[in-house]
């Protein structure tokens, strides 16, 4: 089976898995390194010390990601079946997750992009909608892609809206479309 890519459904799970799995290679790597350093020489400081301590800062840097997104979850296949069928061969994205400077994260499980706007969903109840739109919406201005941006906390809103809209395909949207998914998909962890 392929491993999922950023924006398809499953790639929350396989990227935590992925990190994971690095940290933990980097972290047997550093502790071989300074462990066999200490034997070899009989010292603490010596090159082999000195590069086992650099190369924690990578495994620091897989170990932050990975816990970053520990608290979200790929949502249930049902649902994410259940909008494919509302969206067809439409530009759909799953597993979304951006971070901001000031350390909040933002989880849009399903982000749908048509010709009439940008409608996402986030599973999160504590996540401020308004604050997420405006979020996503600066990133759009300054790719000079803006559009309409709904986000809805409600899975049947969200639904409901998806089922208003007219069929899309990802062969004939316009360009500004696949340039909004391309800037979703670049600010996603």
């Amino acid at each position: 089976m392929k491993r999922p890519v950023k924006g398809h459904y499953g790639y929350l799970e396989a990227r935590k898995r992925q990190l994971l799995i690095r940290a933990l290679v980097l972290l047997a790597g550093v502790t071989a390194l300074i462990v066999t350093g200490i034997l070899v020489t009989g010292e603490r400081l010596n090159w082999m010390t000195v590069f086992g301590a650099l190369t924690a800062v990578p495994m620091a840097m897989q170990f932050a990601s990975f816990f970053a997104l520990t608290g979200y979850r790929t949502g249930p296949e049902e649902e994410f079946r259940e909008v494919q069928a509302l969206t067809g061969n439409g530009v759909l994205d799953a597993d979304i997750v951006v971070g901001n400077p000031k350390g909040r994260s933002y989880h849009a499980s399903y982000v749908y992009f048509h010709e009439d706007g940008i409608f996402a969903y986030t599973p999160d109840m504590k996540t401020a909608v308004h604050e997420m739109e405006t979020y996503f919406r600066n990133y759009l201005r300054l790719h000079e892609c803006d559009g309409p941006l709904t986000v809805c906390d409600q899975f049947g809103l969200f639904l409901k809206k998806l089922k208003a809209l007219p069929p899309s395909d990802r062969d004939t949207v316009p360009e500004r479309v696949l340039r909004q998914e391309g800037v979703f998909r670049a600010i996603a962890m």
